[in-house]
């Protein structure tokens, strides 16, 4: 008797266990917590799980905002279409050793010009714009500088690429925000600038339209969401 007595024992006591396994995987910390501290489920450990559950529900739902709002961001509508040239005053043969090739890649202080438009029928305020690094090595050995002209500025900007958090300073009296039409573009000048480095680079545009909605564009090489700009800069005293 006492025999089946101990062995109801440990059955109620595994069944427990089970329970207590089970709370720890659904209430979180909350509710390992307050299971470890007794064997039985109590009416005191089951509040305590509940504001577990709560906890997490409540950091899911605060997550799920965050995506949502970034989620908005990414999918407004492209109210923006840019065109871009790259203008050199010189370009560095870069040697690719793997390869067996040669790159030509404008020069350090080198100018992009993006012309920013839209087709929307109101004004978009282009709030700001955002350089981006994509990647930055330093000088193979055996670059050599290719001389070009070079071609005059239209509203330029300053891009020191070999800061950490690399940002356009203006090179005149004036800064975002600016505001845009469908017949009163924006250009921007970037004059790229780089020290011993190979850098591939993209500039993110952050607008507002006419109905207050946000987006951004992403401007390339050779346009929107296009493949990285590059500039290449010799060591000093190379």
């Amino acid at each position: 008797m006492m025999r089946h007595v101990q062995g109801t024992g440990e059955a109620m006591l595994g069944s427990s266990m089970m329970r207590r396994q089970n709370l720890v995987r659904a209430g979180g910390i909350g509710a390992g917590l307050a299971v470890v501290a007794t064997a039985v489920l109590t009416t005191s450990s089951v509040a305590v799980w509940a504001g577990g559950v709560v906890v997490a529900a409540g950091t899911t739902v605060a997550t799920n905002l965050l995506v949502k709002v970034a989620d908005q961001v990414r999918r407004a509508p492209a109210l923006l279409t840019a065109s871009v040239e790259t203008v050199a005053t010189d370009y560095i043969v870069l040697p690719d050793l793997e390869r067996g090739t040669t790159d030509l890649v404008p020069e350090s202080g080198h100018v992009v010009r993006v012309t920013v438009q839209t087709s929307s029928t109101g004004a978009v305020v282009l709030s700001n714009a955002i350089p981006e690094i994509v990647s930055r090595q330093v000088i193979a050995p055996g670059a050599a500088r290719m001389p070009r002209q070079g071609v005059l500025d239209v509203r330029p900007f300053d891009l020191r690429l070999d800061k950490r958090r690399p940002r356009l300073e203006p090179s005149g009296a004036w800064d975002f925000p600016f505001k845009i039409t469908s017949t009163d573009p924006e250009v921007l000048s970037i004059r790229a600038y780089t020290v011993g480095h190979d850098v591939q680079w993209r500039l993110t545009l952050h607008w507002i339209g006419p109905d207050g909605s946000a987006g951004e564009t992403v401007i390339g090489a050779a346009g929107v969401d296009s493949e990285p700009f590059r500039t290449a800069g010799l060591p000093r005293g190379a």
